[in-house]
């Protein structure tokens, strides 16, 4: 029992550092992307200059597109890692199985669901924008992210079904 509460309270922490570092990206893509338009001319002449013969606003505005989906992708990784402390928090305290927390879990779902769904404008912006090369995204389909939000639905249901029985029980007692 007790490597299992380490493993909660270590839990904990490593959830609430994941926070702050997607915070700090959220920060930074926030940064990035004002100051692409501050820069513009600057940014543009590095890129002429780092890749000759590429077509300069194509590309631009390809990565800036990019840089907003990840943007939007670090705010709903926020929600999701903000409901995963709750969750985590809950589990260190010993009472992970009650309601609430099948209720976060189908919050991460759709975290979950929603990022990959992203994949669909990054492999637009990858088609469309051929100009960032490498940069682009892939777009490819992730299967294992798939069956990740699958999994997360149905753990959820586990627990909330779990938690109504507890519930029974604790009544008839």
């Amino acid at each position: 029992m007790q490597n299992q509460d380490r493993l909660a309270r270590s839990a904990v922490i490593v959830v609430r550092i994941a926070l702050w570092a997607n915070r700090l990206f959220l920060l930074g893509v926030t940064l990035a992307l004002l100051l692409s338009f501050v820069f513009s001319a600057n940014l543009a002449a590095i890129v002429a200059h780092e890749l000759p013969g590429t077509d300069v606003p194509s590309a631009m505005t390809g990565v800036r597109l990019l840089v907003l989906l990840g943007f939007a992708m670090s705010l709903v990784t926020d929600r999701l890692l903000v409901t995963l402390a709750a969750i985590t928090e809950s589990a260190s305290a010993g009472d992970p199985f009650v309601a609430v927390n099948a209720r976060r879990l189908q919050k991460i779902g759709w975290c979950l669901f929603t990022m990959q769904l992203f994949e669909i404008p990054g492999a637009l912006i990858a088609k469309n924008f051929p100009s960032m090369g490498s940069a682009a995204p892939s777009g490819d389909i992730s299967i294992g992210g798939w069956i990740a939000v699958l999994m997360v639905f149905v753990l959820a249901r586990v627990f909330a079904a779990g938690s109504a029985m507890r519930d029974d029980l604790e009544g008839t007692i």
